[in-house]
């Protein structure tokens, strides 16, 4: 039997082979050898009849069957920006593998630029939306250079976003708040190619889906969906060398097949950085001057390691779940020289050197699990998402004060502060109708801080605060309980969305040393609505919100922070939370000029005091409710491309503002006015080079209670290409000039106070990143907590 079975099928072999011929092979570009997905491939007989076609998959392969009665025809392979490839072949001499190399037609890529440009920049809702590849940046940039191209955008002097002069900005992945923030935010961004973002939405006004709080606004990154299976992500080095020397290591991995999708990330940093402080302050009265001149040098020697990973399955094909944890360890030394000077009448009175040593390590964890149902239509969507955080930090250490008479006052501190953070948070979406959609939430989130704080000294007289606050043993609690209903349609040209969040509020504030307790809780009400106009090349749209500013949570605590020899941070456990009405009117012309005027009314807006204790000769300095203000702005931006290879950036935002302060020693009422300059370029060269410059100019600008210097600064960087675009070799100088810094003088009561910090700006850099696998990816849900961890 075995036998026969054997002798039948090398018999029917080769009727198999005739049956049926395979032609495979690979698509790519001619020029730079990149595969070409979704290609057409066909053949067709001598009366241009279709015999058989495919299409090229994502990695640009190609398997074409042909019938056994082939005997000859035309191989045809076309794709939108390429012309067209035709070549004869004939049984029974048809190739097994077949390449083919298409050349690009640049007469048809015109075309393509000219038309997807018109929908570079959409307005939808709340949202302005910046398409990446109809715009052209994400090509060669990181996912941080493509952001900074966004109108209103753009990196300050440690490569961190700002919008609109606020680092305030929340940043959200596809649609979901993320934990990251700082460093690990800034490093995960920069670890994604620009090619790999679909889009990026800017939400000025936040809606009443968004939390209530801050007025920064929402940006967030979608990413580009992928179906490609298999191991992909990067891996990068960097080393900077400023005034010191510090590098960077971080590695990124990604898995996805059709039920599982893993994800991986981690980064490495050590160095050592610098910070130059200079506060000068003129205190005029009876007809005398006394000046307290300080400089400080604050020197923190870091070592971080972050990492975190998610899961998550798809249980149907309506349904996924997912999980995200994440690990960060930072440990620093912290090392501070100093000396005050105190003048009357220009004649030098006494001066008091400063050093301090401390250890600070930080610990976070945080987690999440997420469940997603997409009915089979698209039109019912439910999210549910509960998220956990725990934090803590230490900082241990000793402050020496030497006075010029021979004194010396040593200070030793322990500071202990933790968190633990939760909530739990379901939104639900339904399309009515073609045109409108309803959609309904309601979360829950719960915090405990604990705050311990304890000094000893060798010289109680030298102090400003008495021995029975040395020590101070803080607890803080907070529930909030909100939900929001909100409803958006199009019809025609115009786009409607209104809706109302509300929100209860309930707090305790303990400070058990000396047995003060501080509670309240409100009820608060969030309207928001928006409204867009499009025609044409214009597009409108006017959105108005209602938000809250919360304090931190820290700031309740009635604390004793010991600074230094002339000054003293307390706590204040009257501050009240700060409310905004929120608007925007902005206007888009043919997705390239973007004009926007902005702006808030606020009442019990926070604001740091500095109160001067002439009997004493010392400061106090706390944060407090100003009785009202006002925040008006216009902003612009516009590209334009002197040439194919190279394309240019021009930002403008200025501001006017006006508050009211009745603060017993630091009232004041008036006006103030500034503005800032952003330019950016980048130019394409051959061999995969591109050169970029960054320019920012921030005028002097005046404030209700004094002024800020102008300052300016620019930066450059060189990338190449290599290995088929997977090896991006790069290099540079941020701010070269050494001239971005923070300035602000204050003029109250007769107290002038100058405050200067120069921070390491200038450093020269170069990175390395290698990219493996497809390059694509989907991002799990990831933790949603920001709104809670950003008082801490």
């Amino acid at each position: 039997m075995k036998k026969l079975l054997f002798i039948t099928a090398t018999l029917l072999l080769p009727l198999i082979n005739l049956a049926q011929t395979t032609i495979k092979g690979t698509v790519k570009d001619q020029n730079n050898t990149t595969p070409i997905p979704f290609a057409s491939v066909s053949v067709t007989d001598e009366n241009q009849k279709k015999i058989a076609a495919t299409e090229t998959d994502k990695t640009g392969h190609y398997a074409l069957p042909l019938p056994a009665s082939f005997t000859y025809g035309s191989l045809l392979v076309t794709c939108l920006g390429y012309t067209k490839y035709s070549q004869e072949i004939k049984a029974p001499s048809l190739p097994d593998i077949l390449d083919i190399m298409l050349v690009q037609d640049h007469n048809q890529l015109k075309e393509v630029v000219v038309d997807t440009r018109k929908n570079a920049i959409t307005i939808k809702g709340d949202k302005t939306i910046f398409d990446v590849d109809a715009s052209g940046v994400g090509n060669g940039n990181n996912g941080l250079e493509t952001i900074a191209r966004v109108p209103g955008m753009r990196l300050d002097k440690d490569q961190n976003l700002v919008y609109r002069g606020s680092k305030d900005i929340q940043v959200m992945i596809n649609g979901r708040k993320s934990l990251l923030s700082g460093d690990a935010l800034r490093e995960y961004i920069r670890s994604l190619k620009g090619s790999d973002l679909k889009s990026i939405e800017i939400i000025a006004q936040p809606s009443s889906r968004y939390e209530a709080a801050g007025t920064a606004g929402i940006i967030n990154i979608a990413l580009k969906k992928s179906s490609a299976t298999g191991l992909s992500g990067s891996i990068y080095s960097s080393a900077y060398k400023g005034d010191y020397f510090k590098s960077r290591q971080g590695r990124r991995l990604f898995y996805n097949d059709s039920l599982w999708t893993f994800t991986a990330n981690g980064s490495y940093y050590n160095g050592k950085s610098v910070n130059y402080r200079h506060i000068k302050q003129n205190i005029n009265t009876e007809g005398t001057e006394k000046i307290i001149d300080q400089y400080n040098t604050w020197l923190p020697v870091t070592t971080l390691s972050s990492m975190n990973f998610a899961v998550e399955r798809k249980l149907t094909k309506n349904q996924i779940i997912s999980t995200e944890w994440q690990f960060y360890n930072e440990k620093s030394k912290e090392t501070t020289k100093g000396y005050t000077n105190e003048y009357l009448n220009s004649t030098l009175q006494n001066t008091v050197d400063l050093s301090q040593f401390f250890k600070v390590p930080e610990k976070r964890v945080s987690g999440n699990v997420f469940y997603n149902f997409t009915s089979d239509s698209l039109t019912t969507k439910l999210d549910v998402q509960a998220n956990f955080l725990q934090f803590s930090k230490k900082k241990n250490g000793v402050q020496l004060n030497d006075y010029a008479d021979g004194a010396f006052m040593e200070l030793a501190g322990e500071n202990k502060t933790s968190y633990t953070i939760a909530n739990l948070q379901a939104d639900f979406r339904h399309k009515l109708s073609k045109k409108i959609n309803f959609e309904v939430g309601a979360k829950y989130s719960y915090v405990k801080m604990d705050y311990y704080n304890r000094y000893t000294t060798n010289n109680t007289a030298l102090l400003f605060i008495p021995d029975s606050l040395l020590v101070n043993d803080f607890k803080y609690d907070e529930k909030l309980l909100s939900g929001y209903a909100q409803a958006s349609g199009e019809f025609g040209r115009w786009n409607l969305q209104a809706g109302m969040r509300t929100e209860y509020y309930n707090f305790t504030a303990v400070s058990q040393i000396n047995s003060k307790v501080n509670k309240g809780n409100y009820v608060n009400l969030f309207p928001s609505f928006s409204f867009g106009y499009k025609q044409e090349n214009n597009q409108y749209q006017f959105s108005y919100s209602k938000r809250i500013g919360r304090p931190n949570y820290l700031s309740l605590n009635p604390y004793y922070e010991y600074i230094d020899a002339y000054t003293l941070n307390i706590g204040n456990p009257a501050l009240k939370p700060q409310y905004y009405d929120s608007f925007e009117l902005s206007y888009i012309y043919k997705s390239k000029l973007n004009l926007s005027l902005y702006g808030y009314l606020y009442k019990d807006g926070f604001i740091q005091v500095i109160d001067y204790q002439r009997d004493q000769n010392y400061n106090i300095t706390y944060d407090a409710n100003a009785t009202k203000g006002s925040r008006f702005g216009f902003s612009a931006s516009t590209p334009f491309q002197p040439a194919d290879w190279w394309s240019m950036q021009l930002s403008l935002d200025t501001y006017l503002t006006g508050e009211k302060s009745e603060i017993k020693n630091f009232s004041y009422s008036g006006t103030g006015f500034g503005y800032d300059l952003n330019f950016y370029q980048s130019a394409d060269l051959k061999g995969n080079w591109k050169l970029t410059m960054n320019c920012f100019y921030n005028g002097r600008s005046t404030t209700p209670s004094g002024f800020s210097k102008a300052t300016y600064d620019m930066s450059f960087t060189a990338k190449k290409s290599l290995m088929d675009k997977k090896l991006v070799v790069e290099g540079g100088c941020t701010n070269l000039l050494k001239r971005s810094l923070y300035n602000e003088t204050t003029r109250i009561n007769h107290v002038s106070t100058d405050w200067t910090n120069r921070w390491e700006t200038r450093n020269f850099y170069v990175q390395l990143t290698y990219y493996f696998g497809s390059g694509k990816n989907k991002e799990v849900k990831a933790t949603s907590l920001k709104e809670e961890t950003k008082r801490m």
